[in-house]
């Protein structure tokens, strides 16, 4: 103790109390401070307080807790208490085991702690940022009080970056009344958020993650330039010195070892934002200083008033160096080329090297070897950064000053900036590359449109050379080359605007016709009299042809060739609107074959689609040239007939349409007989919207196929009855699921390489007491329609945990049940489907064993909510299967953009497979995609032993069908995958 009490404190540097009962502990903290602090002990409560006391009075207290007599706490209650001492922090020094004496220290006014055995560095870090903190709370009150004022004004943010959620709920549930909070699941995350529009004040970061740990996630944040200024504080298991050190090597401005105190926490963090502004306002102070300081020195500049006359009319860089190096003179110039005045580079004779491009100090460094060649010399152009960060391009010359006497006095010289030059032949060079690269033709010619220049891609498209053009008219833009309504639109665009862009035909040297998107520009001279024409074309034939095979198949069926559903619906808006501008009728025409499924199952699915093309066929021998005839889908038909004056002629129509079909079709030398069964519908008598026409020719149709088949029937109001019959199911269906009819019925799923049940699919089932079984088909669209179908989502999920969980004890733990949820259901957002994930923890069902499927149509949608309603499904290990996969129209790249684990392949290609079929190819090309992209494909449909087979030979995971089992109630699929097991 007597080399303690002998030790004399530095009066410059911050002053520190160490207070501790034990002379080991306060020879190693001595020991680890005296290098940078004044370092005074005292080993019990009531001399620490005597010392806190006097003057000069500490700057920082270290302070044990257990101390005999009077213990850190009442030590540091008394600091607090005292106005002389309260603003000193003080830091607990403590033992590991100690922890809930640490929270209960913070609580009483405690700045900090460490814990014993001492780490050094986590010592010094921690005395350091308190230290800090008192003093720039004592220089900056402004700084102070608008850090304040910022408090009040808005809470900080906090990004908790964590991979357990739990973890992240419970830290946002404490701190969110005084904080923003923000959250990551993951390193990759986290960066999205630091480096976005609105970073967190403060990261809170695990260190144990998968993919990317803590350390990595710190050291990315620090490299940024926002995160270089957001405090990063590690909040972790891990508790080794090791682990702290590299923590606080790549970064981390703190530690916290879980299990923590949260007034802990709250402490840490505080200390870290105030440390975090204070910072942030000490660099606005600087910067203000420096661009007072500026503007001190241009104002001395300005005074010099014997070189006002140079500094006035030289737009150069003019200076003079003594012998030694030292600027005797620098012209004002200097500041507007480099934005450094003449005091800059008066008060640093370096600076000119400092500011010139890494890449040209070899010219700048020959200069030097060469300063006092009597002849003088000038330099090359080489790059100089200015002070607002553009790069100047400067030419050098300079003269060596010589006396009477031949005494060399020193250089003179001139910097010009040239950067305007430089720059102008850099765009002139990259002009000439540009065109002599580009793929696109270029065409140069004179006010006459003579040709005076092209480049090579002209040639390689056209054949011309530079020979065969030059002087001559430019071809592509004469008559003979395009429509005359397209030459006139040309030349009358060119005249007026200078401008014109559009398609036309080209014919190359050999005679190959192509085709052009060009653009035609003109270059003025001063007086606006025409100088230069300039045509860019690129050669787009193939982009057309590909641009029609698409639209091709995007509006016409690729079976008949007739117009689909997307052109028919085109068409018909067309003739409604053309029909209310002229006064006109149109007629509507819904054909549906009779007995066509049979034939296609009967005869099979070849002479069920050449039967179908010869039915198109007959159709369109039965209309008028522009009349349309669509193809909706299966053995549907539509018919527009335009322009009628009246309906009279559309029943003959209609049953010469029916009178054709009748005959007998001779496929495979085998004649097979359909009728038709058609609904007739009128504008505007029956309908005016295109879905109301539609429907209503339904109605109609299905009402021709009740009176017998083979007939046509016009929409009558009486057909009104079927809606009214949707209304009453409607108001039965919502007390159809107290009322006990609403069943789930399960459809197996098999592994095919294994022939085992793994999976089921949930289907439901209303036995209506006076109608029986009603269709899926029929209560599924009310209840989307009337919003029922977010009461029979709840209760079918329901009824599937329930019965999972049974199920996972009889039938295995990786049995997997599907849930088809509606398009309906995702417009309430995630909150609905976060209820379930909740249900499934509670009845203590995992996730895996649940998939739910949705349709294309959903993530084509693209709905807010959606993305973030999936999310809520793949952090809760749900699976995602897209249903009816191909059948409708849709981009890909939803593969990529939402997490999707299956794809279910619809029974429409299931149904025709053969081995050289385009639905087997079909079959197997979404196969290979699925495997590639990591997914599982279910077939569905699937009715014979053939198309398994085929689908095994693709590698397809699973299939469903009749093959199989239809849906059965719980009992019977319970009974049955036991038997397969």
């Amino acid at each position: 103790m007597s080399d303690l009490s002998l030790h004399l404190p530095d009066k410059t540097k911050p002053r520190i109390l160490v207070v501790d009962d034990v002379s080991e502990n306060l020879h190693i903290l001595v020991g680890i401070l005296r290098a940078d602090y004044a370092v005074v002990v005292a080993t019990n409560g009531p001399k620490a307080l005597e010392l806190a006391s006097r003057l000069p009075a500490p700057d920082l207290v270290l302070l044990d807790i257990r101390m005999p007599g009077m213990d850190g706490y009442e030590v540091l209650h008394r600091l607090k208490s005292d106005p002389g001492t309260a603003d000193i922090p003080v830091i607990f020094v403590t033992a590991l085991s100690e922890s809930a004496d640490e929270a209960v220290g913070l609580r009483l006014g405690a700045a900090d702690y460490v814990t014993k055995p001492i780490n050094p560095e986590l010592l010094l870090l921690r005395v350091r940022n308190q230290l800090e903190l008192r003093v720039h709370r004592r220089r900056h009150h402004a700084a102070s009080l608008g850090i304040d004022a910022l408090r009040r004004e808005e809470k900080p943010a906090l990004l908790l970056v964590d991979d357990i959620p739990d973890n992240i709920h419970g830290l946002a549930a404490v701190l969110q009344d005084d904080y923003r909070i923000m959250v990551a699941s993951n390193g990759a995350r986290a960066l999205e958020v630091v480096s976005g529009p609105h970073p967190p004040d403060l990261v809170l970061l695990d260190i144990i993650m998968p993919d990317m740990d803590g350390y990595e996630v710190c050291r990315r944040i620090k490299a940024t330039p926002d995160g270089s200024r957001i405090p990063v504080i590690f909040v972790t298991v891990v508790d080794r010195v090791v682990d702290k050190v590299q923590g606080f090597s790549v970064g981390a401005a703190d530690y916290i070892t879980k299990p923590f105190d949260i007034d802990e926490v709250r402490a840490r963090i505080r200390t870290h934002l105030d440390l975090s502004r204070l910072q942030r306002s000490l660099e606005d102070l600087v910067d203000e200083r420096m661009a007072s300081l500026h503007e001190a020195n241009e104002a001395l500049a300005e005074s010099k008033e014997k070189y006002r006359i140079l500094a006035e009319y030289s737009p150069n860089w003019e200076y003079w160096v003594d012998p030694r190096g030292d600027y005797l003179y620098l012209s004002p110039a200097c500041l507007e080329v480099s934005g450094y005045g003449p005091v800059d580079f008066i008060g640093d004779p370096d600076l000119m090297r400092k500011l010139i491009h890494p890449d040209d100090l070899p010219i700048w460094d020959a200069h030097d070897e060469r300063q006092a060649t009597p002849g003088g010399y000038r330099l090359p152009p080489f790059r100089i950064r200015a002070r607002d960060g553009s790069e100047r391009w400067i030419e050098h010359v300079c003269q060596p000053v010589i006396d009477a006497h031949g005494h060399f006095l020193g250089t003179r010289g001139t910097h010009r900036d040239v950067t305007e030059r430089v720059m102008a032949e850099e765009q002139r060079d990259l002009a000439a590359t540009v065109f002599a690269n580009t793929s696109e033709a270029v065409i140069i010619t004179d006010a006459d449109n003579r040709v005076l220049t092209i480049n090579p891609a002209f040639t390689e498209i056209t054949g011309y050379t530079q020979d065969d053009t030059f002087g001559r008219p430019a071809r592509l833009l004469q008559a003979d080359q395009l429509e005359p309504d397209s030459h006139r639109a040309l030349w009358t665009a060119v005249e007026q605007t200078g401008r014109w862009q559009g398609e036309i035909a080209g014919r190359s040297k050999d005679g190959h016709a192509f085709i052009a998107w060009i653009t035609v520009s003109t270059v003025f001279r001063d007086d606006r009299a025409v100088h230069r024409r300039v045509v860019l074309f690129s050669d787009i034939t193939e982009k057309k042809k590909a641009d029609n095979l698409i639209w091709t198949q995007a509006n016409y069926d690729h079976l008949t060739s007739l117009p689909n559903r997307r052109l028919f619906n085109d068409r018909l808006e067309r003739e409604i609107k053309k029909a209310q501008r002229d006064s006109t009728t149109i007629g509507l025409l819904f054909i549906d074959l009779d007995r066509f499924k049979e034939v296609n199952e009967t005869r099979g699915h070849e002479v069920g689609d050449l039967l179908l093309v010869e039915a198109a066929s007959r159709i369109r021998q039965c209309v008028r040239d522009y009349d349309t005839v669509a193809r909706l889908g299966g053995d549907e038909f539509m018919v527009i007939l335009s322009e009628l004056q009246d309906g009279t002629d559309i029943g003959r129509i209609a049953q010469d349409i029916i009178d054709r079909l009748s005959r007998p079709f001779e496929l495979h030398r085998d004649e097979h007989f359909v009728s038709a069964s058609i609904g007739i519908t009128l504008y505007p008598e029956d309908g005016n919207s295109i879905s109301e026409l539609i429907k209503h020719a339904e109605r109609a149709m299905y009402l021709a196929k009740d009176a017998g088949r083979a007939c046509f029937r016009f929409f009558t109001r009486a057909l009104q009855e079927g809606a009214e019959e949707r209304v009453r199911l409607a108001s039965e269906l919502r007390r159809a699921i107290d009322a006990g009819q609403i069943e789930l019925y399960y459809q197996p799923i098999i592994e095919l390489a294994s022939d085992r049940i793994v999976k089921a699919e949930a289907l439901m089932r209303w036995k209506h007491p006076e109608l029986g079984f009603v269709s899926p088909a029929t209560f599924i669209p009310i209840a989307e329609d009337t919003g029922t179908i977010h009461d029979l989502g709840e209760w079918a999920f329901a009824q599937v945990v329930k019965q999972t969980g049974q199920w996972r004890n009889l039938l295995g733990p990786d049995i997997q049940i599907s849930l088809n949820v509606s398009p309906a259901q995702f417009n309430t957002g995630p909150q609905t489907f976060q209820r379930w994930i909740d249900a499934l923890r509670t009845a203590g069902v995992p996730g895996a064993n649940l998939v739910v499927e949705i349709t294309e149509g959903l993530l084509m949608d693209n709905a807010p909510g959606i993305r973030d309603s999936l999310l809520c499904f793949r952090d809760a290990g749900i699976g995602v299967s897209i249903d009816d996969f191909g059948t409708g129209y849709s981009s890909l790249s939803y593969l990529k953009k939402f997490d999707i684990d299956v794809l279910k392949i619809d029974q429409s290609f299931t149904r025709n497979l053969s081995p050289d079929g385009a639905d087997f190819a079909l079959c197997e090309a979404i196969v290979v995609m699925a495997h590639k992209l990591g997914l599982k494909v279910v077939a569905e449909g699937v009715e014979t032993a053939e198309q398994r087979d085929l689908l095994c030979q693709i590698g397809c995971d699973y299939a469903q069908g009749y093959l199989f089992s239809r849906a059965v109630p719980a009992g019977e699929f319970e009974a049955l995958t036991l038997r397969h097991t």
